[in-house]
């Protein structure tokens, strides 16, 4: 993210390169453009018939954007994106700069700005514990946070910005790090689950400050509204994943917001490296494990970044992404994909970190294509591609994807030989059954295909679940 000095680099930007950047297969090589203008509009419209309501594709805008900057983001927004999210404008400190006065000046000149360019807009975000008003930590109590601080705020903000609200970030980034024994909020070691005099005494104890947030939302939004918790270092099969499933069941139980209202924001901050993101499988199975609670999931904030400009760089990046984009598309409940930052110099990780689908000059690079390629194929009615992050070794996309009446999709190996496997579900143990909500199939899975409980019912080709 943009402009917060105190926020702790993650460690997946921070890691090194693990293993050598894999050669990839895209779309782009097989008859969709890779070079030129990109007007992807009414694709996303067509993509939203297919997914049977609105996809909202989008970046950040910021109202402290130069006029130069400001013009071409004005021409992506006119042409590539159709969705926005203020980058600053809607955070805590811009939008009660003092304790019980609404300003939300920035916020909605992001909002009006996105309508203006018949976009749609998301709020980011209700709570965080960094970019706060000078009043706050501060000496607020954990009753007064609780009871009116939280309530008080949510309620002007999320009141105040109207029907024209997508989704919102509710609270952002309250999920520790180092998971363990169930303890999902209280190790974050950030207030409000600790005092802000660094002498690391709890201040709020529980999730109450959770709830009271949560409850405020529901209460003055919208009913189209979603609530999300949003995170980074998450969507895959991990605790701090496992954890984001822990706290949508306590929303559930203790603030009464029904699972179709809730939502996970998987911010996506990560690296164009083996190991350093998420795998399309894991991706697909956790939007499918929202899918049977009924809650949807999102991708906020992505950006992947770069060690290196080459080109076996550039079109790793655009394997990542293409694997993350396909991933929301087939998913039957994710509907928001929000790339964090435009382009390269305008991003939060510095030009050289080159994360986005633009470079320092607005242009698109290889990744931008391969997003429009992707889009357009689930547009056109196609099956989903293969994981082509994993490397043409295990992923090459079929010749002649690039036609309109293309809809195979396969994993193939790089021989001489053969230009496609057949992938089938392995046999689970003899005589074992996964519980209601568990696993029972999917491609890879190895576990039990029987279900105690329910039948196995299949939610795409990588997960099936006992229902």
């Amino acid at each position: 993210m943009r402009s917060f000095a105190s926020f702790v680099l993650l460690a997946v930007l921070a890691s090194p390169v693990l293993a050598q950047t894999p050669t990839v297969s895209l779309l782009i090589d097989n008859g969709f453009p890779s070079s030129g203008t990109l007007s992807i509009r009414s694709v996303l419209n067509s993509v939203a018939t297919r997914k049977g309501q609105t996809f909202h594709f989008g970046s950040t805008w910021d109202t402290s954007y130069s006029s130069a900057e400001a013009s071409w983001m004005t021409n992506v927004y006119n042409t590539f994106f159709n969705h926005m999210v203020a980058e600053n404008g809607c955070k805590w400190s811009a939008t009660e700069p003092t304790r019980g006065v609404s300003s939300l000046t920035q916020c909605l000149g992001v909002q009006s700005y996105a309508v203006a360019r018949n976009a749609s807009f998301r709020g980011h975000n209700t709570f965080w514990h960094e970019q706060l008003p000078s009043w706050l930590p501060g000496s607020v109590t954990a009753s007064d946070l609780v009871t009116n601080v939280i309530p008080q705020h949510v309620q002007q903000e999320i009141q105040g910005m109207g029907a024209g609200v997508t989704s919102w970030d509710v609270v952002n980034e309250i999920v520790g790090d180092g998971v363990s024994n169930g303890m999902c909020v209280q190790n974050k070691n950030d207030w409000p689950t600790k005092t802000a005099d660094g002498s690391g005494t709890n201040l709020v104890t529980d999730l109450s400050f959770l709830h009271a947030a949560f409850t405020a939302a529901l209460q003055y939004a919208p009913s189209t509204t979603r609530f999300s918790v949003n995170d980074y270092n998450t969507s895959g099969n991990d605790a701090k994943t496992a954890c984001m499933f822990a706290l949508l069941a306590d929303i559930n139980a203790n603030s009464a917001v029904p699972y179709n209202r809730l939502a996970v924001g998987f911010q996506s901050h990560i690296t164009a490296a083996p190991g350093q993101f998420t795998a399309k499988s894991d991706l697909a199975n956790t939007f499918a494990k929202l899918a049977a609670l009924g809650a949807t999931g999102m991708i906020t904030e992505m950006d992947v970044k770069l060690s290196d400009t080459s080109s076996a760089s550039e079109r790793y990046q655009a394997a990542i992404w293409g694997d993350y984009i396909d991933a929301c598309l087939y998913a039957s409940n994710c509907f928001e994909f929000i790339n964090w930052d435009p382009r390269d110099d305008l991003s939060w990780l510095g030009a050289s970190g080159a994360g986005t689908l633009f470079d320092t000059n607005g242009n698109p690079k290889p990744a931008a294509y391969e997003v429009a390629a992707r889009l357009q194929r689930y547009a056109s009615g196609a099956t989903e591609l293969c994981a082509t992050a994993l490397g043409t070794s295990q992923c090459t996309v079929p010749a002649g994807s690039g036609s309109s009446t293309s809809t195979g999709s396969t994993t193939s190996a790089s021989t001489s030989t053969s230009s496609a496997t057949t992938t089938t579900t392995p046999t689970g143990p003899t005589g074992c059954a996964s519980p209601m909500w568990g696993q029972c199939g999917g491609i890879g899975w190895a576990g039990c295909t029987g279900c105690s409980s329910g039948t196995c019912q299949v939610a795409n080709a990588y997960y099936s679940q006992c229902l």
